[in-house]
């Protein structure tokens, strides 16, 4: 249980910046897919929230599987 918790709080300390990048770094790539889709995507200031919103639900949870399953995983599984 403690483990799950230590990964827990990894992946929020370390998602939460990394989703914010990584949304940032797609800014342009999103200009270019408004067209095509008919929506904005992103503006001057930076991906629309809902945005954000997806790519944290994709990053965060990718963090805790890895600092859970990788990082943490039990030492006797580990040989």
């Amino acid at each position: 249980m403690i483990r799950h918790a230590i990964a827990l709080v990894f992946a929020l300390v370390l998602g939460l910046p990394a989703g914010w990048i990584l949304a940032m770094a797609l800014t342009p790539l999103l200009w270019r897919l408004e067209a095509p889709l008919h929506m904005e995507l992103a503006g001057h200031s930076g991906p629309s929230d809902w945005i954000f919103y997806l790519v944290w639900a994709l990053v965060i949870p990718a963090f805790f599987l890895f600092f859970r399953f990788v990082v943490l995983r039990d030492p006797e599984k580990r040989a």
